[in-house]
């Protein structure tokens, strides 16, 4: 591979680009009207609720209590002991909400001094609400049962019971938190697949290509050429996200910057590697952006969890969602933005990011040998 050769042919492939006004309008307006549109316009039965029961002490009332949540098909409930290792689990989104019961249980509700704590991760608001009244709604009734077992508590309700809940990661209860994250995925996929699919489809009817197959030039050097400005592109578009992101909506980032960085590359070079597929498999600017669809841009908006809860999906689309790159990144941006450097977040999202984008350039470089 010659470094002068590819600066040459990024050269050519930058001045196709400030020329194919499309490209401007997909790579740079796009990203602000989605924003606008889906930030200020889109403002969903939840099951399958992952629940960390805090049992600092045993005892007959709190396993009551559990086994409450434990026979609701609503829940998927787990006891812990400490109040460290529940915050590590919804801090780790391995719990969707924790719910922390008091030391000396039976004699609180015996003397009816009860204050019980309900954290929920409200980084997706609605869901969060929804997972929070039915946490309640059980507890109530965990209560009740309670009430009529031992007579402890007054017949009238729980009138002397204090329950407090808490919104983690989005005071606010604010839709944008969980839109804006989303809308990004989808601008870097547009840009990264159905614009890299379409003009390198373009290229093949064009015969641009077969041109460039008859130089000196390698498959390696023009695929990394074609991908390098649609890189930039992509870039560009998330820098616009993100500071809409922060100072138009008040999305947070509360993770570093760069490692934010880091994670959105990998996808946006993933997304790049579908795209010279597509194309290469296609060569036909229609099919192309139909397969982009298809494969790329749907799947990333329906089962990448931005939108719909993955827990609440049937169990055969759960599986399907594990080969969508989208929904890594948006568990890895949501992170990232909402809550902060999660380490093992990070390794888990970007970790299954890499080896997609290794496994997907490999693919992309077979499929496009020097040829016609």
């Amino acid at each position: 591979m010659s470094f002068s050769r590819y600066l040459i042919l990024t050269r050519k492939e930058f001045v196709q680009l400030i020329r194919d006004p499309l490209s401007i309008i997909i790579g740079i307006l796009m990203p602000i009207f989605l924003l606008l549109i889906c930030g200020y316009g889109m403002s969903t039965d939840v099951r399958n609720i992952r629940l960390a029961i805090v049992i600092p002490e045993p005892s007959p009332k709190a396993n009551l209590i559990a086994a409450r949540f434990q026979s609701n098909g609503f829940f998927e409930a787990q006891i812990v002991r400490s109040t460290e290792e529940a915050k590590e689990l919804i801090k780790s989104h391995q719990v969707d909400a924790c719910l922390f019961l008091q030391q000396s249980l039976t004699r609180r509700i015996n003397q009816m001094d009860l204050k019980i704590l309900i954290v929920v991760n409200a980084s997706n608001p609605s869901p969060g609400l929804l997972k929070q009244s039915y946490i309640q709604s059980a507890l109530l009734g965990a209560l009740q049962k309670i009430n009529e077992e031992s007579g402890a508590i007054s017949t009238t309700g729980i009138g002397d019971i204090e329950i407090q809940t808490r919104q983690w990661f989005n005071d606010a209860n604010s839709s944008a938190y969980t839109i804006v994250p989303g809308i990004i995925v989808i601008v870097l996929t547009i840009i990264g697949t159905l614009l890299t699919s379409m003009v390198m489809a373009r290229e093949y009817e064009q015969g641009n290509l077969e041109s460039l197959f008859v130089t000196p030039m390698k498959s390696t050097e023009i695929l990394l050429a074609k991908m390098s400005n649609n890189f930039c592109l992509g870039i560009i578009g998330l820098v616009i996200s993100l500071i809409m992101a922060r100072y138009l909506f008040g999305v947070p980032v509360r993770g570093n910057w760069l490692i934010l960085l880091f994670g959105s590359s990998l996808y946006l070079i993933l997304a790049l590697a579908i795209g010279i597929l597509i194309s290469s498999a296609t060569k036909n600017q229609f099919i192309a952006i139909s397969m982009g669809s298809l494969i790329s841009f749907l799947p990333s908006y329906l089962l990448s969890g931005f939108l719909f809860e993955i827990k609440s999906m049937p169990t055969f689309l759960q599986y399907v969602t594990l080969i969508v790159p989208a929904r890594y990144y948006v568990d890895f941006l949501q992170t990232s933005l909402l809550v902060g450097d999660v380490w093992q977040n990070i390794f888990k999202n970007c970790g299954v990011l890499i080896l997609m984008t290794v496994v997907l350039l490999t693919l992309a470089r077979l499929s496009c040998p020097k040829r016609l």
